[in-house]
């Protein structure tokens, strides 16, 4: 058995490593366009704030465990330019000497990840302006930020990256500009949680603006709806796309958001050939259909099915879905979400009790905070929709809770139930994921 597998960051290294895992004997090839191997995206905005720790540091695994440990040949600088689905062969440019071959394979998997949207607005295509998707554009950022120290700072876009990348800079004594196209940020998250993380830019000193429209870059000079901005440093975080352009011509089909539409056993509808990662839809269990959530987690999963289903065609396993659970810091908060969110279950149309609970994060103990809970709940039922929480401390920990809740579809009457941890350095004797679900409990 032949897989070729184009990409080769979370989905692609996770189901090689399971297919040379199961079947030993397989012939496994991974095609990775970049010069990195598999690495934790998500550690980028942090490696910024470390000058001398090389950005090598986040890689998974070193290439010569992939290559040595795992037996799998894993090619760097590997651009596939097609996909024959019919002859069932890609063609490939090596990069680094130019030279084109064929590689056919019994089967493929296609885990190209996303691409940053780039802005077609005049000037941002100078070298002052930085796209934070891959490590090459963190080695770029980092060399810049170093070398010729940035005064001013503009950030385009207020999701997860820029408001981390912020609380780096602030951190490396800059003060950002972040401003953002859409009227809010966050639009996933509640207002009771977006008013939260808005007080905390506004304590640390950065301009937020919201509704803003980029028009031209000139040198230094940003010109927006919002005004004219000076910067020696632009980073562009204004979302991504799904990588599908090649699986697209090659007869593929796509499906939301444009990724490539896949089955419960993450093949496509080409023969032999699979999908996930950031590049593919996402089962998304409440809502029992796909949808698009592009996450290291869900993409390592993926990987991992999609091995285990090359390797047994007649025992295949389904994907068993994202309950869309996310987590950032911003400063000293921690903004975190699980389940389904309000616009989700306006679209339901259910019968939705929102509860809206502050407390303690400990007992009488130093170094602790506050936090805030919301939990979204079945009228009647009592069932757990969907959480959203920030504050600081151990936020994170909490969520992860009431992920585990949904995932067993547990009423709010269960979750007070819970027999959880006390002790006053870790929690106040109610814990604050307690009250929450006993105030909902009254109400539903």
């Amino acid at each position: 058995m032949k897989c070729v597998i184009i990409g080769g960051i979370a989905a692609g290294l996770s189901a090689a490593s399971q297919i040379k895992r199961q079947s030993p004997e397989a012939e496994v090839i991974v095609l990775e366009k970049s010069g990195d191997v598999s690495y934790a995206a998500c550690g980028m905005p942090y490696n910024l704030f470390f000058r001398d720790r090389p950005v090598e540091k986040l890689y998974a695994i070193p290439l010569e465990a992939i290559r040595g440990e795992r037996g799998v040949d894993y090619r760097l600088h590997q651009e596939v330019t097609r996909i024959d689905a019919d002859g069932k062969k890609v063609e490939v440019t090596d990069l680094q000497t130019g030279r084109t071959y064929s590689e056919g394979y019994d089967f493929l998997v296609y885990a190209t990840g996303n691409k940053a949207i780039r802005l077609d607005t005049p000037g941002f295509d100078s070298s002052d302006v930085f796209y934070f998707r891959t490590l090459e554009d963190t080695r770029r950022a980092k060399e810049f930020l170093y070398g010729t120290p940035p005064a001013k700072v503009l950030l385009v876009g207020a999701g997860y990256t820029n408001l981390e990348v912020a609380d780096v800079l602030t951190n490396l004594k800059l003060k950002p500009v972040i401003v953002e196209k859409a009227p809010v940020i966050l639009p996933a998250f509640c207002e009771e949680v977006r008013s939260k993380v808005m007080e905390k830019a506004r304590e640390k000193g950065i301009e937020l603006l919201t509704g803003v429209d980029i028009e031209e870059k000139a040198g230094r000079r940003v010109k927006t709806s919002a005004g004219t901005f000076e910067a020696d440093m632009v980073v562009v975080a204004a979302g991504a796309r799904p990588n599908t352009a090649l699986f697209a011509a090659a007869g593929g089909e796509l499906g939301v958001a444009g990724a490539v539409k896949v089955d419960r056993y993450l093949r496509t509808n080409l023969e032999g050939v699979f999908s996930g990662g950031d590049c593919a839809e996402h089962y998304v269990r409440q809502l029992g259909l796909n949808s698009y959530f592009p996450l290291g987690p869900a993409a390592n999963k993926q990987g991992r099915v999609i091995g285990h289903n090359i390797c047994n065609p007649d025992r295949m396993t389904e994907f068993w879905g994202i309950d869309q659970t996310a987590v950032f810091k911003f400063f000293d908060y921690t903004v975190a979400t699980t389940g389904l969110n309000e616009r989700q279950l306006q679209t339901l149309s259910k019968d939705v009790v929102k509860v809206v609970v502050d407390g303690p994060t400990r007992g009488e103990f130093p170094g602790g905070g506050t936090i805030r809970i919301v939990l979204l709940c079945e009228k009647g039922s009592g069932l757990l929709l969907g959480c959203q929480m920030v504050g600081e401390d151990v936020v994170a920990k909490r969520l992860d809770i009431l992920a585990t809740a949904i995932y067993k579809n547990m009423t709010v009457f269960e979750i007070a139930e819970l027999d959880l941890s006390y002790s006053p350095p870790y929690a106040p004797v109610w814990d604050p994921v307690l009250v929450a679900a006993n105030v909902a409990l009254k109400k539903v």
